[in-house]
């Protein structure tokens, strides 16, 4: 046990001192009072004994802290992992077991023996320059020992310790290998293409930065490359040859690039992209993009002993900016004019936009008149039972030709010319007009901006005091805004759930994803956003992320449901997952409410 030895503090001399200046004052005085006197060398006794009581407790704890340090520096460090000592000239003075079993370090100069290990120059140096000034270092240090790489997070620092006359230093080690390992493989499912081999979008993403960072004088070129009609081969033949022919068109086009140092991407799903940043002029670029059509027109891809004939729709920015937007935009430009490619042109596709915006709205405003707009009904499948249990109520216009536009088309642009509030309203007159003849659960999506609306929030809450199946209806509250006002949000819920109806969070898992705030709103169930199950089957990473949001809200007691179930084989995944519900088209496309309901 620690013991403190007595402080070397006087205290009779304290004591007798003060004594002696009370009677010399008593004697002084015209009339003692030998009362007065006992009553002020007591007083004065006691104060003088607390004062010196309280230097005497200050003492003890300084003497422990310094006592307390040292024993730590130099007993905590052998229950502390991998450490090691060593003085301003490296040389090693102590070493922990873990140490030498993850460096094999004994002894000898930890400089020397760290550039064994085939470390950097400027790693070393900065190593070097921390010690000589009396710095902190902390770095991951990649090393290479017996034909393995290790990370290994080091901090080295100098001992604090007034008894070591010389200076010491200690160096910790924490071997991080399999964490880096595990992010770098997350890293490669998420920039390489696993059927392909080919970087993704987000390594273009990435890539697209770099001419930025070298301030290249000149502009560069991208190709965004559709394949034509591959929906129309998958349906026909199989996922497994659509698969196998993007495979191979990948390959073809690494072979017929524009440029020698052209890079091929595979977008999703039955996208690609080239991008350059060599100087391509634009004389050279249409006779390579006609050549390009024309050759793969005529080209056979040969798959299972089947021909297919191929085309694709290109997209092509130039620029130094915006690349991948632009070309996106020139894709879908090439694809309304029925053209083989398109090369962006600012001018042209904003003019074209601003007039294609003028006739979707007058559209709107007719299809709100002539009540043309129609809620369409898509089944999920509550994944235990097999059986159908519920409908989500979707958006759509109906055409004068009895053609429909879907969400893509108007949705946003509503929000602009501010007739957003009114689609809102008419979507739940009609959902709830179909509910009383469906009578089975409906789910009816709601925007943030609806809830936060206090005309658009009154209307629902005025419409459900009236409706008898009030009860049947689920609300999604679409997460693809931040929720600010979650007291907005929360009274809303509650007033809806009043009425026993149940709520749920749509696109779970894209935009922020706030799991903390999301505590805050008492939900039934989350439906795990598209982007996470359409590949969930062969996207390791998308598989994690998913297994994270069913803990989470297993937790909660709160039920899942998974869009974008297109095949059997997602579906057995998610499945296999422990999803509770599934919708998607394989489970069932949406239609109107006669369809749906056969």
């Amino acid at each position: 046990m620690l013991k403190i030895k007595q402080s070397p503090i006087p205290f009779i001399r304290y004591y007798l001192l003060a004594i002696i200046l009370l009677f010399f004052i008593l004697f002084l005085s015209q009339k003692p009072n030998f009362g007065i006197a006992i009553t002020g060398i007591i007083a004065t006794l006691v104060s003088f004994y607390v004062l010196l009581k309280v230097k005497d407790l200050q003492y003890r704890s300084k003497l422990l802290l310094q006592v307390f340090s040292s024993t730590k520096e130099q007993n905590t460090h052998e229950d502390d992992g991998a450490f090691a000592k060593f003085d301003k000239n490296f040389n090693i003075t102590h070493v922990s077991k873990e140490f030498i079993n993850i460096l094999g370090i004994e002894e000898g100069n930890l400089l020397n023996l760290l550039k064994n290990f085939s470390l950097e120059n400027s790693i070393m140096k900065r190593l070097e320059l921390a010690v000589k000034h009396n710095h902190t270092f902390n770095d991951i240090l990649e090393l290479n020992i017996v034909n393995q790489t290790l990370f290994i997070d080091t901090f080295i620092y100098r001992v604090a310790n007034q008894k070591i006359t010389k200076a010491e230093y200690i160096i910790r080690c924490n071997d991080i290998t399999s964490y880096i390992e595990t992010e770098t493989e997350l890293k490669n499912q998420l920039f390489l293409d696993q059927y392909t081999h080919l970087p993704t979008r987000l390594q273009l993403v990435n890539d697209l930065k770099q001419p930025i960072k070298h301030k290249s004088t000149h502009a560069q070129t991208l190709l965004y490359i559709q394949i034509d009609s591959y929906e129309e081969i998958n349906e026909f033949f199989g996922f497994d040859t659509g698969h196998k022919l993007l495979k191979d068109i990948s390959v073809w086009l690494q072979e017929n690039l524009p440029t020698k140092n052209t890079q091929v991407y595979k977008f999703d799903h039955n996208n690609f992209g080239m991008y350059t940043t060599s100087r391509v002029n634009l004389a050279d670029l249409e006779t390579y993009l006609r050549h390009i059509n024309t050759k793969i027109s005529n080209e056979n891809f040969f798959i299972d002993e089947t021909s297919h004939d191929i085309s694709v729709t290109i997209g092509i920015a130039r620029g130094k900016t915006n690349l991948l937007k632009h070309a996106y935009l020139a894709l879908k430009e090439a694809q309304k004019t029925n053209k083989a490619y398109k090369i962006f042109n600012k001018k042209n596709i904003q003019e074209e936009k601003y007039l294609q915006n003028i006739e979707t709205n007058k559209n709107i405003k007719s299809a709100l008149a002539d009540d043309r707009i129609v809620p369409f009904f898509q089944p999920i499948l509550n994944i235990q039972t097999n059986k159908i249990e519920k409908f989500e109520s979707l958006i759509r216009i109906q055409n004068k030709d009895n053609t429909y536009m879907r969400p893509v088309e108007f949705l946003e642009l509503s929000k602009q010319s501010k007739l957003y509030p009114e689609l809102t309203k008419a979507m739940i007159t009609g959902s709830l007009k179909r509910l009383e003849f469906l009578q089975q659960p409906i789910t009816i999506n709601l925007s943030i901006e609806d809830i936060t609306n206090s005309r658009i929030a009154n209307f629902i809450l005025r419409k459900l005091q009236r409706h008898p199946f009030a009860y049947l209806i689920t609300f999604e509250i679409l997460e693809t805004n931040e929720i600010l006002n979650y007291t907005k949000v929360s009274n809303f819920i509650k007033k809806i759930k009043a009425f026993d109806c149940s709520v749920a969070i749509d696109d779970f898992g894209s935009g922020y994803s706030n799991f903390e705030q999301i505590l805050k709103l008492d939900i039934d169930y989350i439906k795990i956003d598209g982007s996470l199950i359409k590949n969930i089957d062969t996207n390791k990473a998308n598989e994690i992320v998913t297994k994270t949001i069913i803990a989470f809200a297993k937790e909660l007691g709160v039920k899942t449901i998974a869009e974008f179930v297109s095949t059997e084989a997602i579906f057995d995944k998610v499945k296999l997952l422990g999803i509770d519900y599934a919708q998607g088209y394989y489970i069932g496309r949406p239609a109107p409410i006669s369809l749906a309901k056969n």
